[in-house]
């Protein structure tokens, strides 16, 4: 009998770094990790904000997918942008956005960019969600 703990994404951090906003000069956060099903590395990922301005502009969060390991290469991976926002009810909100220009893309990590359509409406956005889920869950430096 599989037991569903088993097969549960597990979020392991990594590291954080800080910065200023360019338009205010408050300081900016960054925290990055991975999250893991099992043995496997299902992707790793970097949430940027700036605490001051989370009402107003939200966190970046982008997610690359892929080949993990020694041998592999970022022709391998690709990149997943998504924008969470606070409501106005105090609630959160996601939203998937094109991944073009954001900073994964851009170096050696991932090679391909989805778009917002690319992922909406296909098997890959539940798990995008789930592994957004399990971020939020456990990684206890956000926002």
């Amino acid at each position: 009998m599989i037991r569903p703990e088993e097969h549960r994404i597990i979020v392991e951090t990594a590291g954080e770094s800080s910065g200023h906003c360019d338009c205010c000069g408050m300081e900016s956060r960054c925290v990055w990790g991975a999250a893991h099903e099992g043995d496997a590395t299902l992707a790793v990922y970097w949430v940027h904000w700036t605490p001051g301005h989370l009402d107003e502009s939200g966190a970046d969060i982008d997610l690359v997918l892929g080949r993990w390991g020694d041998e592999a290469t970022a022709d391998e991976r690709f990149a997943v942008a998504l924008l969470h926002r606070r409501q106005p009810d105090g609630n959160s909100a996601l939203m998937v956005v094109d991944a073009a220009g954001r900073p994964p893309v851009e170096g050696d990590i991932a090679r391909t960019a989805l778009a917002r359509e690319d992922v909406i409406g296909t098997p890959l956005a539940a798990l995008i969600f789930s592994i957004t889920d399990a971020i939020y869950e456990q990684d206890g430096r956000l926002f």
